[in-house]
């Protein structure tokens, strides 16, 4: 093999390997903000590179209703990125969130949540980032859209619905 094939060869192995390293999460998601606000997701990049989300979109399923976020931008290296969904669109509350890289795959996904509180608590992974593949990743806690998951304490592992007085 010349040193032209060894080199692009070489490139290829580093950019594959370099893509594995790359772990972007679900980290929080706002399903029933209050004052019929617009449902929110934050991302968390575990890994040690940056992550390009050109081409990427979260999508958020709460039967019968669909939305779709589309992605751009860059995240950093342990990283939040909070996007909103579009204000029109009126969530039950239930549903689970899809996130999938630029060429269709899913990257991350979430459990069933369940969220009807109209409240500031959101799903959430604590720590950011914790990511087991069980519903035991996430926590419902006051909600830090942009900011770690890491400095609030569980409320419960579900939602709790708020009586009046």
């Amino acid at each position: 093999m010349d040193f032209g094939k060894a080199f692009l060869v070489s490139c290829a192995l580093v950019a594959i390997c370099g893509l594995g390293l790359a772990d972007v999460v679900i980290n929080e998601v706002e399903l029933s903000p209050p004052d019929n606000g617009t449902v929110w997701v934050e991302l968390y990049n575990t890994g040690d590179a940056a992550v390009d989300l050109t081409g990427w979109t979260v999508k958020i399923v709460d039967t019968p209703w669909t939305g779709t976020i589309p992605l751009s931008g860059t995240i950093d290296t342990k990283g939040l990125l909070a996007v909103d969904g579009q204000s029109r669109w009126i969530a039950t509350g239930n549903g689970s969130v899809f996130l999938y890289d630029g060429s269709g795959n899913v990257a991350n996904k979430t459990p069933q949540l369940a969220d009807d509180s109209h409240s500031d608590f959101t799903n959430s992974r604590v720590p950011d980032g914790k990511n087991t593949n069980t519903g035991a990743d996430f926590a419902f806690i006051m909600g830090s859209k942009g900011r770690s998951n890491s400095g609030y304490s569980a409320v419960s592992s579900k939602p709790i619905a708020l009586g009046r007085a």
